[in-house]
């Protein structure tokens, strides 16, 4: 029964892999049970990082939901054929992709880091087909005073110089904790070096130029993120501009929290989801 049971689920994890119209890669992993789910979530991936991220995330997502992954543009198999790299194009990539499902498909928009604000700036595009948005170590900066040109300029020039040596150094020293995996910290750092230039740098300025005081109030869906706690968020800050705005910690955790652990991550991220489904039916059942 084991060796069954082993031998469906390994048939039903491979994909389909789609391109759309504007070459937007991106796999469909359907959900695994028999209970058909009109749910969809959308993994969305951070910064000079790419659709497999999100592979220790797959099988228990699909226990429960469909599962879509993206690769944003210049980031994985999608090609970088424009110039354009603000979090609002990034966002019409996830549109593009969504275009190509059923309409009757609900969605729920998950991303890490930068993959949060292309998250809001997806569900601003798609309206009310986006359940919830669910940031994975982000917003945290929505709030605070904005560096002056002068000190993004500075910050930029060192990536402009040597943007691979700068990337591995940035990932290294920022986004663990001294304790973290050597392995997974050499592997994420390496990988993160190795992205386009051009595209990572346009990225940095896309997303210093992205105002999530501006943009969180044109939501009208459920947010919530879940956060290590290296970085500090205030929640009741946020939710000025987002009333539901939601704040889970995973302390002891670094940046790539669903890499690092993931059994600890998983059931949080599947958890919150639902809580999010099952509010927006009670408040559509409270009001008949």
């Amino acid at each position: 029964m084991i060796k069954l049971l082993t031998a469906l689920v390994l048939l039903a994890s491979f994909s389909i892999t789609e391109t759309g119209n504007a070459a937007v890669h991106h796999e469909r992993y359907p959900q695994l049970s028999v209970n058909t789910s009109k749910t969809t979530v959308i993994l969305i991936h951070g910064w000079s990082c790419d659709s497999t991220y999100w592979s220790a995330q797959l099988a228990a997502l699909r226990e429960h939901f469909n599962v879509i992954t993206v690769d944003l543009a210049g980031h994985g198999q999608t090609p970088a054929t424009r110039t354009e790299f603000s979090m609002a194009s990034f966002g019409r990539d996830v549109a593009e992709v969504v275009a190509q499902l059923p309409p009757d498909q609900s969605l729920v928009l998950v991303g890490h880091s930068m993959g949060g604000p292309v998250a809001v700036e997806a569900a601003v595009l798609l309206g009310e087909r986006v359940r919830g948005v669910i940031g994975v170590d982000t917003f945290a900066s929505i709030g605070l005073p904005k560096p002056s040109q002068a000190e993004n300029a500075a910050r930029l020039a060192a990536f402009e110089r040597d943007f691979s040596g700068t990337t591995r150094a940035f990932v290294s020293q920022s986004f663990f904790r001294p304790d973290a995996d050597p392995i997974l910290r050499e592997r994420i750092a390496d990988d993160m070096a190795s992205a386009d230039p051009k595209v990572g740098l346009a990225a940095i300025q896309g997303l210093n130029d992205w105002d999530g005081t501006q943009r969180l109030p044109l939501l009208k869906q459920p947010i919530a993120t879940i956060n290590a706690d290296q970085v500090s968020l205030d929640e009741a800050k946020l939710k000025r501009y987002a009333p539901s705005f939601r704040l889970i910690t995973l302390a002891g955790q670094g940046h790539f929290l669903m890499m690092e652990n993931p059994a600890r991550f998983n059931p949080v991220l599947i958890n919150t989801i639902r809580g999010m489904l099952d509010d927006q039916r009670a408040d559509v059942s409270a009001s008949r």
